[in-house]
């Protein structure tokens, strides 16, 4: 063989190992090593036990705001009217009771002026323990529960409260 086919020889050997040392993958560097593994992306954080209990609460209080939404429904079109047009109606009770201070604490519960006996016997405990930290479309339920489907106007408030 000459020098030139020699070298030609060399050279095709040497791409053939680089070729296929490319192509296959890497052998751990020493005999009885663990293969190399890609690293995974990292994992959320679990959430603890006081962000699941939040999201119970904030969960069932969407229910509860649903289901007052729902038993509206029927009384708000007996009246042909939307729920937001009922609410607005109770809006001017509020407005009258408490300054429409839906969220109103003191001798007086609520936008509509609800005392808490009255909240209790009516079975608004069921959205909330008062009136003040029940949502205005809860309080119009048991507004209307109150006054048995009778949509009081701004005349009909009381200065003593319900």
């Amino acid at each position: 063989m000459s020098d030139k086919e020699n070298n030609m020889r060399r050279i095709l050997l040497t791409l053939a190992v680089a070729l296929f040392s490319v192509a296959a993958p890497a052998a751990p560097e020493r005999a009885g090593a663990a293969p190399i593994k890609a690293p995974h992306p990292p994992r959320a954080p679990h959430p603890s036990a006081r962000a699941l209990a939040l999201a119970r609460v904030q969960l069932h209080r969407h229910r509860l705001e649903i289901e007052a939404r729902t038993s509206l429904h029927p009384i708000a079109s007996q009246f042909h009217l939307t729920l937001e047009q009922l609410v607005a109606k109770w809006q001017r009770v509020a407005i009258c009771e408490v300054n429409g201070n839906w969220s109103m604490k003191g001798p007086r519960y609520s936008g509509i002026g609800f005392s808490n006996a009255t909240w209790v016997q009516y079975g608004g405990r069921h959205f909330a323990p008062t009136a003040g930290d029940a949502t205005p479309v809860q309080q119009v339920a048991i507004g209307m529960r109150i006054t048995r489907t009778w949509i009081p106007d701004q005349y009909g408030c009381s200065p003593v409260g319900w």
